[in-house]
């Protein structure tokens, strides 16, 4: 069954185990000098292969965080764990989601910053179901994998499509669940911070036991995270940019909407000179600050259960069998009240509706009227604008409930001492349900905004109809709004999603009856088959337009793969080892991809071993990629014919001439300039795209393993990661711009029905979707610094690890522009972790050191100030920033163990990334993907066992 190498290469498991103390990394593993026994090493699996093998070492680097290090580092959601390694980062998180609906509460992650599309998640090696929204994207939910339940993670740190399939580009994590449990283990954790706020409350049970042949374990838990709003923190309490003061310096200011709860009238009154004031007439008294209303972190209710069982049928065979159940529940995650824009959103004047209100109008303040008839209005359409915070609606809120359940079977069998088949199947299914507050009825809005007085005194709905449905009056000009109006116009927004999985794999693996000078060829090879569906339905009134949110279609769609591969072991000489493995993938959407690895070992002496590796490797595209319902979008478009003469050179101009409204709009003006209305009319819709293709990934990293001296080790790994035809939404410019540079030959007027224009030649409607947009290259080094030594009857440890990021480079595939974002914020040069730790008897303490190297916020002139829109210069630059975590615990016996924790120790701020920023999220005037956003924060919690 075994190689011919000796105990010389396999594992030094004792060393793992020492390294269990360091916060959030492991030591390298290093060959044992034991080559004059004859005793065979057990082979283990490791991430990265499907052939099990005596050394934890692969040519691709591996990463492996402890259950320990979970522990030390006081997390109760595995996100949180993963973020503070310099090798991945929050791709969503409780923070950078406030702002959203459908993705709110996510917790994902993404490796090298390539997004969480492109990271594989596995548990216990196998895939799991996505969490997100099949309308918005593909990712595991990290809040479905609680923490308790953990092992340990092993962290891939290079693309493995060949032995994993789609999705692993940037790498995979493999999530490791605790199994072969015996008695009984409680766990309580709690935490709050420092402002007494942030409380965070667990309880996991725990209860197993073995018999002749098997075991079988359940888990039972629960955990609270209440979260922060917007308010409880300075930095995030108010809405802020940055404005230059008298002497050209930025400085930090408030920013309010001019959404005020009063409502706010512009005009343009009869000499010409733009006028704003109240909604009742009155001078107009400043904006909103949404700050107020606004969720810093996402409060978090998760239940939680799962079981295992295996159970040995005879020397041969295993049965086994793995569940998995998880409820999350964001409970009334809030920002601020609707924005209401009459003119657009209830009369349609940006679509070039023609509905409006007379100035006659009872609703309308006579001090406002009087102003309005004076400057030669009569209807309320011919203001420039009219909008008002729906304050009496309260808070858009979020009620949304995740639920993920997930089976996992098999059988493992072997054939003989040398030869194993394995087989499994496993289905997982995310179900999202989502409930609104603070939507408005823009129908019924304009209802109740279209009133006549009874000829009694009492203003009442004009339209009949609407009136024996319960309309009443909507007054929205000052703070005026009725209870009764409210209850008319508000209507509550419901949406459901469902995301489903179900893998089938079967594999052989062994020893070839093949020698090479280093040993038996050893072989793995199987076939799977993945089947993801996916819908999304966001209820009656968004599909239809009718609530204050923009029209969006359902989702509804499939797809599977079937997969074929192989993987070789070749030992070629005693000390030098080439891993190669090829997968072939049959899609039902893009047809037949084929994806290999190759890696070379090589231990010219055991304390020093050199590696590398490359791949190709593919993502498929997702549901949200193929198959997402169309949004309805009003961003600003540019029409490439505003503008255009009879006389006007290019191709652009002929084919915008070869329009017949374009052109008799020409023949009549001499020009086809578009007024200010039909220039921000122009609507649409982005979804998915059926014709989407996959990407492409070539990769390759090389390193070594030093152990220098005993207890001094050194892990260096280089990696060059290049991704082809990466998949993003296309804007719809450059829908445009790619129609109108065609020849007059494949010139298509309705850009293939991507574009509609009205009879006078306005465009009103440009539609995009996924497409192959771009190319990524990103470049950097990984580095691993460990020593271990006994001091003062205990045991010391010190563990550096460092990333630094060479290169992270997006390029437009249609016009060749790039920008290098490394150094931005979000991709920093230097990320690193310094753990140090001691053990003594039955105590331990830790110090983790976390350095966020300096940034710039925009590595392109993004950012504007908001006084002369010059890109910011010294709010532009943010310092380094160091986090300090302090743990320890200690084992009173056997059965109890007491664990106290402070993250944050020192207070560290995030810096500002308000309005003016490109790097900071929505609403919370930071990055908290980079940044700790609660500050000082305490834990404690005690793990009992029976």
């Amino acid at each position: 069954m075994y190689r011919n190498n000796k105990l010389a290469n396999s594992v030094r498991w004792a060393l793992v185990a020492a390294s269990a103390v360091s916060a959030l990394s492991v030591a390298p593993v290093y060959a044992a000098d034991n080559a004059a026994s004859d005793e065979q090493p057990e082979r283990i699996e490791v991430t990265g292969s499907r052939i099990k093998r005596t050394d934890l070492e692969t040519p691709v680097p591996v990463t492996i965080i402890s259950r320990q290090d979970i522990k030390q580092s006081g997390a109760i959601n595995v996100a949180d764990i993963l973020k503070q390694t310099p090798v991945a980062i929050a791709a969503s998180d409780q923070s950078n989601s406030v702002f959203s609906t459908t993705t709110v509460g996510l917790n994902t992650t993404s490796l090298r910053n390539l997004g969480q599309e492109r990271t594989l998640v596995l548990v216990n090696g196998r895939r799991f179901v996505s969490g997100v929204d099949p309308s918005t994207g593909y990712a595991v939910d990290l809040n479905a994998i609680p923490a308790s339940l953990i092992e340990r993670i092993e962290i891939l740190k290079s693309a493995s499509s060949a032995i994993y399939g789609s999705d692993a580009v940037a790498g995979v994590v493999n999530i490791i669940t605790r199994k072969d449990f015996e008695g009984v283990e409680v766990d309580l954790q709690t935490g709050i911070s420092d402002h007494s706020d942030r409380e965070q409350n667990s309880i996991n049970i725990t209860t197993g036991g073995s018999w002749n042949g098997g075991n079988a374990w359940v888990s039972i838990g629960y955990d609270k995270d209440k979260g922060l709003k917007s308010s409880d923190r300075s930095f995030s309490a108010r809405d802020q940019a940055i404005f230059l003061d008298d002497n050209g310096n930025e400085v930090v200011g408030d920013l309010f909407s001019s959404y005020p709860p009063q409502g706010r009238i512009s005009y343009t009154d009869a000499n010409g000179d733009n006028q704003t004031v109240n909604a009742d007439g009155t001078a107009y008294s400043g904006g909103f600050n949404r700050a107020a209303y606004r969720q810093l972190v996402t409060p978090l209710e998760r239940k939680y259960a799962a079981a295992g069982i295996y159970q040995d049928v005879n020397d041969k065979t295993r049965v086994w069998t793995e569940l998995n159940w998880n409820s999350t529940e964001t409970d009334h995650s809030t920002i601020e009240p609707t924005p209401l824009d009459v003119l657009n959103d209830v009369w349609l004047q940006d679509r070039n509706g023609t509905g409006g209100m007379d100035v006659s109008s009872p609703l309308i303040p006579d001090a406002l009227r009087q102003q309005l008839v004076a400057a030669g209005i009569t209807n309320l359409n011919q203001t420039n604008a009219f909008v008002r915070r729906m304050v009496e609606f309260g808070p858009r809120s979020t009620d949304l409930e995740r639920n993920t359940i997930r089976v996992a079977t098999g059988v493992d069998y072997n054939i003989n001492d040398n030869w194993q088949w394995n087989s499994y199947l496993t289905w997982g299914k995310t179900k999202q349900e989502q409930e609104d507050g603070g939507q408005i009825n823009i129908e019924r809005a304009a209802q109740a905004l279209d009133v006549i007085d009874d000829g009694n005194g009492n203003l009442v709905c004009r339209n009949d109809l609407a009136r024996l449905q319960g309309c009443v009056p909507l007054n929205i000009f000052g703070e005026n709004v009725s209870q009764a109006a409210v209850d008319y116009v508000r209507v509550p927004a419901k949406a459901t999603g469902a995301a489903e999985q179900f893998v089938v794999s079967t594999g052989l693996t062994g020893d070839l009856p093949f020698e090479l000078p280093g040993g038996y060829v050893s072989m793995a090879a199987g076939v799977e088959q993945r089947l993801e569906k996916g819908s999304y339905n966001p209820g009656e009134l968004a599909q239809t337009g009718a609530s204050s949110t923009n029209k969006t279609d359902a989702t509804y769609g499939s797809l599977h793969t079937t997969d074929y591969y192989v993987e070789f072991v070749l030992p070629l000489i005693e000390r030098l080892e080439l891993d190669l493995a090829a997968r072939y993938s049959d899609h039902s959407i893009v047809g037949g991809q084929t994806t290999w690895n190759a890696g070379i070992e090589y231990s010219p002496i055991d304390d020093l071993k050199f590696r590398a590796s490359a791949a190709r490797a593919i993502r498929t595209p997702n549901i949200a990629d193929l198959y997402a319902g169309r949004g309805e979008t009003f961003a600003t478009v540019s029409d490439p014919c505003d503008g255009v003469t009879a006389t006007t050179a290019g191709q652009v101009a002929t084919n915008c001439r070869s329009i017949p409204a374009v052109a008799a709009r020409i023949a009549a003006s001499g020009s086809f300039d578009l007024t200010q209305a039909e220039r921000q009319g122009t609507g649409g819709y982005v979804g998915g795209n059926p014709d989407v293709k996959e990407e492409t990934a070539d990769t390759w990293s090389g390193g070594f393993v030093w152990q220098i001296i005993d207890g001094l080790s050194l892990t260096t790994d280089y990696y060059d990661i290049s991704v082809d035809n990466a998949i993003s939404t296309t804007s719809r410019s450059v829908v445009l711009s790619r129609c109108f540079d065609a020849s007059s030959a494949d010139f298509s007027a309705d850009c293939n029905g991507n574009a509609i224009r009205d009879v006078r030649g306005a465009l009103i409607e440009v539609n995009s979707g996924t497409a192959n947009e771009n190319k990524i290259d990103t470049r950097g080094l990984d580095v691993d610094l460990t020593y271990v030594t006994e001091l003062w009857g205990g045991s010391f440890k010190a563990n550096l690890i460092w990333n630094h990021l060479f290169e992270f480079k997006e390029t437009g595939i249609a016009d060749g522009s790039s920008i290098d974002y490394a150094g931005q914020v979000l991709y920093p040069d230097n990320r690193a972790n310094l753990n140090l730790s001691y053990n003594y008897d039955a105590l331990t303490v830790a110090w983790r050191i976390r350095y966020w190297d300096s940034v710039v916020d925009s590595v392109d002139e993004g950012n504007l100030n908001y006084t002369d829109g010059a890109p910011l210069t010294t709010y532009n630059n943010i310092s380094s920033v160091f986090y300090h975590d302090l743990n320890a615990s200690y084992a009173f016996n056997n059965n109890t163990t007491l664990n106290v924790g402070i993250k944050n120790a020192f207070d560290k701020k995030p810096p500002v990334l308000n309005q003016s920023s490109v790097s900071g999220a929505t609403g919370i005037n930071t990055a908290s993907e980079a940044y700790d956003v609660t500050g000082r924060y305490f834990f404690a919690g005690v793990t009992v066992k029976f």
